[in-house]
């Protein structure tokens, strides 16, 4: 992982806010897992929190999270998973105060009850201090795979971004990293990693955008191979210096692709890119 200099959290207007529970159960799909999303009230309100829960019995082995409009002045500071892994939580909060209206998009990728065996929530949370938090990781137990993660920030009074929310390669651990850019006083950074059984196919698909100084940037991820669907969402800011952060965690309605984007805050003149990452698993 490269170092990211302070971050200012990114906030993806990606615009298109709907609320929606939808099976995305591709016919060649073999574990059946399926996305739910909700939307926040589109208003200047600052903060705003958004929850959304699977069905039933099923449970979390995927998070993502967006911010709609704001005008890059709004933090995503957490998108994580309860003690249950059955929903999902998004928490927006304005680093500056806007009057524009904005809301909070909440993703939960949801298994079947029983489809994935052994899932559990492992956790790590860093010191309490003012200082950057970099590669906050959370390890899966021996014999379990990753197969989504999340983050949440505390009592960093909307001065602290996440610069990453990070899959090892070997998909065994999930790591997150928050940089300062105000005044936060004493906060914690907690990570989160997904953790189960292994399934048959499981896989990390990435792409890189370009590295340029245009704002924002989107990469999408490329399609899971046939027979395996979406699960975790990741992403990875490279180049920023305090002036942006991860914005928006997509995993698409058809659990076939996902999609990170990353948003200046402030002007800043030098290239940067970001890497959005998928778990696929069949």
């Amino acid at each position: 992982m490269k170092r990211k200099l302070a971050g200012l959290a990114v906030l993806t207007g990606m615009a298109a806010a709907t609320t929606l529970l939808v099976p995305a159960t591709p016919a060649q799909a073999s574990v059946g897992l399926y996305r739910v999303a909700a939307t926040s009230v589109l208003d200047a309100t600052n903060a705003k929190t958004m929850p959304i829960s699977c069905n039933g019995a099923d449970q979390v082995v995927g998070a993502g999270g967006r911010i709609n409009d704001g005008q890059g002045d709004v933090l995503m500071t957490r998108v994580y998973a309860d003690a249950t892994l059955h929903t999902v939580t998004v928490l927006g909060v304005e680093a500056n105060a806007t009057n524009v209206p904005w809301s909070v998009d909440a993703f939960a990728v949801c298994a079947p009850a029983g489809a994935v065996a052994g899932l559990q929530l492992v956790t790590t949370t860093s010191v309490n201090n003012a200082l950057d938090k970099v590669a906050i990781t959370a390890v899966c137990p021996p014999g379990k795979s990753t197969f989504g993660g999340g983050y949440r920030v505390d009592n960093a009074n909307a001065a602290v971004a996440v610069d990453e929310l990070e899959f090892t390669s070997t998909l065994d651990s999930v790591s997150s990293t928050a940089y300062v850019f105000g005044a936060p006083g004493n906060f914690t950074l907690q990570t989160q990693a997904f953790c189960g059984t292994p399934l048959p196919a499981m896989a990390l698909t990435e792409a890189t955008s370009v590295s340029n100084a245009s704002a924002p940037k989107t990469a999408t991820a490329p399609s899971c191979p046939a027979g395996s669907q979406t699960a975790g969402v990741g992403a990875v800011l490279t180049g920023l210096t305090g002036a942006g952060s991860v914005a928006t965690l997509l995993p698409k309605a058809a659990l076939d692709s996902a999609d990170a984007t990353g948003r200046e805050i402030i002007a800043y003149a030098s290239s940067w890119r970001i890497k959005a990452q998928q778990v696929c698993v069949g």
